[in-house]
């Protein structure tokens, strides 16, 4: 019993020490993403570890890469011995093993697999270090004065540091100079090998017009988001609000934090509380992509089937018990109208906001059941990110 309690305190001590001085408090900053004013802002200037944000500027990178000409989605980069010995979260491909830009780059948005950034990093510059040059490089020209890299995952380095003013200037040059690219950031699950990869970031399914754009958690950080939405003005015209806060004790209250001050800036922008409703066409559905197809089609399938169970007479349904069997023998059976079939044509999306159920009622989360999908507990010297 001695024994297991001294193991107790011991990892209590290291976790404690391997915390940031900073970690209880939020660092933050709001921006209205047409004029570029700032909303709002807290501790903005303060440095901090910027763990998985980091990929960020990863990705920024690959996008120039593509966009230059350097390479195309379909490149194929072989993954080295180094990169297989990246800390979780990864996708545990084989060392000599390859795989595309393409799935590099919706594994680092969706996963934030630190083997995919060593592998691209390594296939773009030859070495991490060198990668990690032309990201201090592309830092200084976008104006992140105070934001130093040293590796391409956010893996935990004391030299590797940036602050919610710099991530603030890095996810609108992401914004403005690769609107289509950005587009990945709003990828909630992609499959890879047959299976399906969520992504970490929770709010583009619980806040009104997320899209994007990236999630990062260290025991030294603790839960950073830099994240952006778009909604509807008055006028009619769209409003999109840049968000940047870091050092959540969880994701739940990183969130929360973040979706109070977004509203905020929506309320201050005169932005309707909710997008409109969405009715797809029979247009949208033939440009949809296949999975989502199969999707509906197996959605209205299930109703179908449903809709023609119920609409049995009651006589077909089995028997309760004799008394009421008895009873009902005389009345004559009744059957139920079936309800009409939603067609693919006319599928009306719901945007509820289950976000404002987490701002009414804050979850008490524990640390490590709070992690992102895929993660193995920490032991004391484990680093994450």
């Amino acid at each position: 019993m001695k024994k297991i309690l001294n193991c107790f305190i011991f990892f209590v001590l290291v976790f404690l020490n391997s915390s940031n001085a900073h970690a209880n408090n939020f660092a933050y900053m709001i921006v209205d993403g047409q004029s570029g004013k700032v909303m709002t802002s807290h501790r903005a200037d303060e440095l901090r570890p910027p763990a998985s944000l980091t990929k960020i500027m990863t990705l920024y990178l690959i996008f120039e890469a593509i966009q230059n000409g350097k390479i195309n989605l379909t490149t194929r980069f072989s993954v080295s011995k180094r990169a297989t010995q990246q800390e979780p979260c990864n996708l545990w491909l084989k060392m000599g093993s390859t795989i595309s830009v393409k799935d590099i780059i919706y594994a680092l948005v969706t996963r934030s697999a630190n083997d995919m950034s060593v592998t691209i990093a390594e296939g773009l510059s030859g070495s991490v270090e060198k990668f990690s040059e032309l990201m201090n490089q592309k830092a200084k020209e976008l104006g992140m004065t105070r934001t130093k890299f040293y590796n391409p995952t956010g893996l935990p380095d004391r030299r590797q540091v940036t602050t919610a003013k710099d991530m603030m200037t890095l996810a609108r040059a992401l914004h403005k100079n690769f609107p289509k690219e950005y587009a990945y950031f709003k990828t909630k699950t992609f499959s890879f090998n047959g299976k399906p990869i969520r992504n970490h970031n929770r709010m583009l399914n619980s806040f009104t017009g997320c899209d994007g754009i990236k999630t990062g958690f260290t025991f030294a950080s603790r839960f950073n988001i830099s994240v952006s939405a778009q909604r509807i003005a008055a006028d009619g015209k769209p409003i999109r609000v840049f968000a940047v806060v870091l050092g959540g004790q969880t994701s739940v209250s990183r969130d929360k934090k973040t979706a109070e001050l977004m509203e905020k800036a929506f309320k201050k922008l005169h932005a309707t509380p909710r997008m409109q409703e969405v009715v797809a066409t029979q247009d949208d559905v033939a440009e949809a992509d296949q999975i989502d197809q199969l999707v509906e089609e197996t959605e209205v399938a299930e109703v179908n089937e449903h809709i023609q169970e119920l609409s049995q007479p009651l006589q077909s349904l089995p028997k309760a018990n004799n008394r009421r069997n008895r009873k009902n023998s005389k009345a004559k059976p009744k059957q139920v109208k079936p309800s009409p079939v939603v067609k693919p044509s006319q599928i009306s999306v719901s945007l509820s906001d289950p976000i404002e159920e987490i701002i009414k009622n804050p979850l008490n989360v524990d640390i490590n059941r709070d992690l992102p999908a895929g993660w193995v507990k920490a032991k004391p010297n484990f680093k994450s990110s």
